[in-house]
């Protein structure tokens, strides 16, 4: 009998849970009929607020502790789910679905062995490992469930409001955008260190941008004001009113609407880069101590990776680093502004190509 009843379990962070996206359509494509509910950490509940195929979303709140993750777990029990995919695999997830005692528990593959040969000793059993958007869609194999086709051609999907649409329009021309020049987008944030290409790389790529006639828009939370700032001191004065810091100014989901605008998003291994797949603006990653093996690189044809690929100390983890464990931080220094600037140069050009001859 099909599963009535169905949760999803990926409490963080924004790219994991968008990765999640395309098992969530493949849930509602099969099981029109079921309850589909997902469960997210407060934090990064925005991510999922508008999507159409989630019926409830629940949220947990870490601050709360024991006692609220005890809570929800008597909750998730009263709701008696026929399935729970846990595709966190952490020690609240699997007390989640434990404590909700679903009639089957279907999870992913982390490949952690794997995964600890490859960063440690550089044993690479990872190549016919698929990307993690299609581990997740793989849990679902015992539902007879096959992956669905994607979504206007983009596996991940996001969805605003029009509020959201108008704060990006407002936020935008109030810093004196002109549609019809060319926007692109710097997401000079992420979560760790040696996942960051340096900001005053990001400086020197925002001027030349710039100086060839672009609007530049810096994009990123509240954790990136001081980068936005930094980029901002190495725009020149008369230049400036091109360029539109918009770090710590939007929503996530008034960010992905500017993200939507740009021509181009060059962007590190963070949240804002999934949301360039989702949303299907060409995108530029930048790629430091982490690689493709480790299931969260792009995969539309209209993005691109920048990377050292001939370092052999990468990937010195699948997370990142509070600093470089070897000290030269080549990984991502290595990637000078001039070739980045080449490689949005090349995409500029396509995307013109191509709306050309549509």
């Amino acid at each position: 009998m099909p599963p009535q009843k169905i949760l999803i379990i990926r409490l963080s962070a924004i790219g994991d849970i968008l990765l999640a996206t395309p098992l969530l359509r493949a849930l509602r494509t099969a099981f029109p009929a079921a309850r589909v509910d997902f469960v997210v950490k407060s934090a990064f509940a925005e991510v999922l607020r508008h999507h159409p195929a989630i019926d409830t979303l629940h949220e947990l709140n870490p601050q709360g502790g024991w006692p609220e993750l005890r809570r929800l777990g008597q909750h998730l029990r009263e709701m008696r789910y026929d399935a729970i995919f846990d595709i966190h695999k952490n020690f609240r997830s699997r007390y989640l679905t434990f404590a909700a005692k679903p009639q089957q528990i279907l999870r992913y593959r982390k490949h952690i062995f794997r995964r600890w040969l490859f960063v440690n000793l550089k044993v690479n059993l990872l190549r016919q490992v698929p990307p993690i958007y299609r581990r997740y869609l793989n849990a679902a194999r015992p539902l007879g469930i096959t992956a669905p086709a994607p979504a206007g051609g983009r596996w991940l999907e996001l969805f605003w409001r029009a509020e959201d649409e108008r704060a990006a329009d407002y936020a935008l021309l109030a810093r004196h955008w002109q549609p019809h020049v060319p926007l692109i987008g710097l997401a000079p944030g992420a979560g760790y260190f040696t996942k960051r290409w340096p900001v005053e790389y990001f400086g020197e790529l925002a001027a030349a941008l710039i100086r060839q006639g672009n609007h530049v828009a810096i994009l990123g939370g509240t954790q990136d004001v001081q980068l936005g700032k930094m980029i901002e001191q190495k725009i020149a004065l008369p230049q400036r009113t091109h360029l539109l810091n918009l770090v710590g100014e939007l929503s996530l989901l008034g960010s992905a609407a500017v993200v939507k605008r740009c021509r181009v998003l060059v962007a590190n291994d963070s949240g804002l880069m999934h949301i360039a797949e989702a949303t299907g603006t060409p995108l530029l990653a930048l790629f430091g101590s982490t690689t493709r093996e480790l299931g969260f690189f792009p995969h539309l044809p209209t993005s691109r990776v920048v990377e050292n690929a001939a370092l052999a100390c990468r990937p010195c983890s699948h997370l990142g680093h509070a600093q470089c464990p070897r000290r030269h931080f080549r990984c991502m220094r290595d990637l000078a502004p001039q070739e980045v600037l080449i490689m949005v140069q090349q995409m500029l050009l396509n995307n013109k190509a191509e709306f050309l001859s549509a």
